[in-house]
């Protein structure tokens, strides 16, 4: 069975495209993989989005950033609960990951401990798993508006 999601209404779409921009400006230079989450009726909607960019381009795969974007609209609307995280790897091969969760519509920004926990439990089993080696547990930027 399929994950079903509200559909967004034009403000809830351009909500999103505005916390989209926000995002992808606070971002920084390196390669990304977004990972967005909803609650959905039928179970979890799941969204990818991999970008690169520098200070003067950015690659983008359009059919990602679009499937994101209508997640991310899904999201704002409040009609859904989930959140999403951004892993980050610079150029210098250094790793982060910082991440959102929604409430009442709003991307609400994780602080590191929160990140943290999310990314050493065991979401089916509840258990407590190692970190990541060379990974950084970031707070995340506020880009709601």
């Amino acid at each position: 069975m399929h994950a079903l999601i509200r559909v967004p209404s034009p403000e809830d779409g351009d909500r999103a495209m505005d916390i989209f921009d926000r995002l992808l400006e606070t971002a920084g230079s390196g390669i990304h993989h977004l990972v967005i989450v909803l609650q959905a009726v039928g179970g979890p909607a799941l969204g990818n989005f991999h970008f690169a960019q520098d200070e003067t381009c950015m690659h983008v795969n359009e059919d990602q950033a679009l499937n994101f974007c209508h997640l991310l609209a899904a999201a704002v609307s409040g009609a859904h609960g989930g959140g999403f995280v951004m892993r980050t790897r610079t150029e210098s091969g250094s790793e982060s990951v910082c991440g959102w969760r929604f409430v009442n519509g709003d991307p609400k920004p994780l602080n590191r401990a929160e990140v943290f926990d999310a990314y050493c439990h065991n979401p089916h089993t509840g258990e407590t798993v190692g970190p990541e080696s060379g990974v950084e547990y970031k707070d995340a930027p506020v880009i709601h508006i």
